[in-house]
């Protein structure tokens, strides 16, 4: 028997429920019916909806990080033509005695006859130069040529064929490419280190040991330690873009300063490599002067109407600038129109726009006048 009391409660129960069931009819109703747009990955196709899930684009560009998340691939395809270097100088000891120093670096096989491209510094005066291979086996390697002013020499290695990477002079760097750089990085037992970063800034200029200024550099946040110069910077196809070359570890200040490394570039290093292979040297024009830049306060001080120059401190005798007439105390302006307003940019036209045997006109401002004399350029001397 329902007594009331159980009704009571049934009732309510259904009422709730009705309730219920009219508030979700409710808000069904009030929210207008809207015809569903395809989504911009989406394709509007009725025969076939697989077609339309396979147009979705991915979230990540194929063609910048399936090389970036291949990197391994890349490094395992190029080791074998990445070789540690150990050379061997004498020194004299502090007892005024003969004994044997040894200096360690990289170098990269660039052609399968197994010609070596290294740094200078890391074969310099050396004696001997052993070369180690990536499955351990070491040859002694004959040194080609060497030049200081780019930092740069060759090896050649016995016999032949060698794997090897080739000089890829089309390649163009950008700032902001991923590179990876290979190096015998504090000569660690168990092979070359690896690090990976970009490329920081291009056509960078670093002074180095005895006032040598490198130019056109790479710049790159790649870790690269000692040992490691000489060794490649590729591109993530494995192309070789540059040879490291130098770390900076201390600003002007002396404030500690991490990530600047530098690489020669590879159309320097292709070019000066062919001139050590076929001379054994690099021929680089001079003026065959002792240079400074004019310092434009002192310039204003003696009331000169330039703020921009290179003096002429001094003359080396019977050099191109003395026989032609420079003069101590002379301020070049330019060379055949080329604007010179340091030294720096005075060494980088010897180097990269002039050869020896070129005739070129230099601009002087001397005694209140601009001059302008010609001057023929000859071959450096050998540091």
């Amino acid at each position: 028997m329902v007594t009331t009391k159980h009704y009571i409660k049934i009732l309510a129960s259904v009422t709730c429920i009705l309730l219920i069931c009219g508030l979700l009819i409710s808000c069904n109703y009030l929210g207008p019916t809207v015809d569903k747009q395809p989504s911009p990955t989406e394709t509007d196709n009725s025969n076939n909806n697989n077609e339309s899930k396979e147009s979705i684009t991915p979230i990540l560009s194929s063609s910048l990080d399936y090389g970036l998340l291949n990197v391994a691939d890349t490094v395992e395809e190029v080791r074998p033509s990445v070789v540690s270097i150990v050379s061997e100088t004498v020194v004299i000891s502090r007892y005024g005695r003969p004994r044997p120093a040894f200096g360690s670096g990289t170098g990269v096989i660039f052609t399968a006859a197994g010609l070596v491209l290294t740094n200078n510094h890391v074969i310099e005066k050396s004696n001997s130069i052993t070369v180690t291979m990536e499955d351990g086996t070491q040859e002694k390697a004959k040194l080609i040529g060497s030049d200081p002013m780019s930092d740069l020499a060759v090896l050649k290695l016995p016999s032949g064929p060698y794997p090897y990477l080739p000089l890829a002079i089309n390649s163009k760097p950008r700032v902001g490419d991923w590179v990876i750089a290979i190096g015998n990085a504090l000569a660690l037992p168990g092979g070359p280190t690896v690090t990976v970063g970009v490329i920081s800034a291009l056509g960078r200029s670093l002074e180095v040991a005895n006032g040598i200024t490198l130019f056109d550099l790479i710049q790159t946040d790649t870790v690269i330690n000692p040992g490691s110069s000489g060794g490649p910077l590729l591109n993530l196809s494995g192309e070789l873009v540059g040879i490291n070359t130098a770390v900076q570890r201390f600003s002007d200040t002396g404030t500690l300063v991490e990530g600047v490394g530098f690489a020669i570039n590879v159309q320097t290093a292709t070019l000066i490599s062919q001139q050590l292979v076929d001379l054994g040297r690099v021929r680089w024009a001079w003026i065959g002067a002792f240079l400074d830049d004019l310092d434009p306060r002192r310039a204003a001080e003696a009331g000169l109407p330039i703020r921009e120059g290179v003096v002429v401190l001094n003359l080396f005798k019977d050099g191109p600038a003395h026989k032609y007439g420079v003069k101590r105390g002379d301020i070049i302006l330019s060379l055949d129109d080329h604007k010179v307003g340091t030294t720096q940019t005075l060494a980088k036209h010897m180097r990269q726009t002039f050869a020896p045997g070129d005739e070129i006109q230099v601009e002087l401002y001397r005694n209140g006048e601009r001059i302008t004399i010609p001057i023929i350029l000859e071959e450096r001397p050998k540091i």
